[in-house]
């Protein structure tokens, strides 16, 4: 388990909130989440996400989101300084 930097905004009911998330090449992605997947560390808020694979060469990480972007992206590649692992169980 993994978390991804993320802006929030509100979304179309209490429940639930908008996050950006941006991708390696630096284009946005939006998504509607459950506020429950999104968590504040300090100023920063951090969606969690799947880990799928760490390219330290790259200083990249492939991610699986929640849910499906507006794109209809399910995985993206994103910056490696943009994920905070909980789990350090993946290419250990």
């Amino acid at each position: 388990m993994a978390q991804l930097l993320c802006e929030v905004s509100e979304g179309l009911r209490p429940a639930e909130a908008t996050v950006k998330v941006h991708r390696l090449d630096g284009r946005a992605e939006f998504l509607p989440v459950d506020r429950g997947m999104v968590t504040k560390a300090g100023r920063k808020n951090y969606l969690a996400v799947g880990l799928i694979y760490l390219d330290e060469a790259q200083e990249a990480a492939l991610i699986e989101l929640p849910e499906e972007a507006d794109s209809g992206a399910n995985r993206l590649w994103v910056r490696r300084d943009h994920v905070r692992l909980l789990h350090e169980s993946l290419n250990s």
